[in-house]
């Protein structure tokens, strides 16, 4: 897709914004670069992909670091926290393969952080943006009206707004497909097939190896520092973490079921997952108040 092939997967060939990225990056590289100075990166095609996901992933990871500052977690922690997504396996595949999960990525935490920052206009703003990043973006764009303090009416416009730009762009690429005939969008029967394997897909989802192998693909062992941290923060609350951001668990649920793919899925939990973390981290780490006897 990056040389202008969309006669690809009908489930990939919508995401335009990286492989469209990676060929204005290219067609830098490749004029100023022998292609035998890039055989270890996998050609120019491949150096290409990186140089934007790298670009992608580090922007996500800046906020982040502005979500855990904001969640007021020191700089420190919030500095590990970024770490710790960065270090992801999934966050190092996605940013190092010919793929389009960084910039998913950066969708979330950017939909996040600025329902965190109460910024309804600015999210307005960049929804048409934001929904044409990756399908698995689309659920996330709905998280801001479960806040009653958000300017619904405004992000209700920008979605309808938002979903006729996207179903406009996708019938672009339609027609420029060969030998399709400008057939008609496949999304609604890739969904239909998705719902129809759901049930299957549990199992293999999270009752196989496979399964395991994903769920600790994404944050490893950080996944028992999460559940000390939310042990800790229902115990004694302290940085009182957003309800609103526990809607992503349904959401990150049922996109891992419909895709059977858990890693890359799971991983979208990173700005709920992350600052639990932190707390349970900080919890190990911090000083344990001595008890004193009374004196004899």
């Amino acid at each position: 897709m990056s040389n202008g092939d969309y006669n690809v997967s009908s489930e990939h060939r919508y995401r335009v914004i990286v492989p469209f990225l990676a060929n204005l990056v290219r067609q830098v590289v490749q004029p100023a670069v022998p292609p035998d100075q890039l055989y270890w990166a996998g050609g120019v095609d491949a150096f290409s992909f990186y140089v934007v996901n790298f670009f992608i992933t580090s922007l996500a990871g800046l906020f982040l670091y502005l979500f855990l500052i904001k969640l007021k977690f020191e700089t420190r922690l919030s500095l590990l926290g970024v770490f710790i997504f960065l270090g992801s396996r999934i966050t190092v595949f996605s940013t190092g393969g010919p793929v389009v999960d960084s910039i998913y990525h950066l969708a979330v935490i950017v939909v996040v952080y600025l329902c965190l920052t109460q910024q309804a206009i600015l999210l307005s703003l960049l929804t048409p943006f934001l929904i044409l990043t990756k399908e698995t973006t689309i659920p996330f764009l709905f998280l801001p009206l479960l806040l009653k303090t958000m300017n619904r009416k405004i992000i209700l416009l920008s979605l309808s707004l938002s979903f006729v730009i996207l179903f406009w762009v996708r019938s672009m690429i339609t027609a420029t497909i060969p030998d399709t005939g400008g057939a008609n969008d496949p999304i609604f029967n890739i969904l239909a097939t998705h719902l129809a394997e759901a049930v299957g897909n549990i199992g293999h989802t999270y009752f196989s190896l496979a399964g395991w192998h994903g769920l600790f693909s994404t944050f490893s062992i950080f996944w028992v520092f999460a559940a000390l941290g939310v042990w800790r923060e229902f115990k004694e609350p302290h940085y009182q973490i957003p309800r609103f951001l526990l809607g992503i668990i349904p959401i990150t649920l049922l996109t891992t079921i419909l895709s059977s793919n858990v890693g890359r899925m799971l991983l979208s939990l990173f700005p709920l997952v992350i600052p639990y973390v932190l707390i349970g981290i900080e919890h190990l780490l911090s000083p344990k108040e001595k008890t004193t006897g009374s004196p004899s």
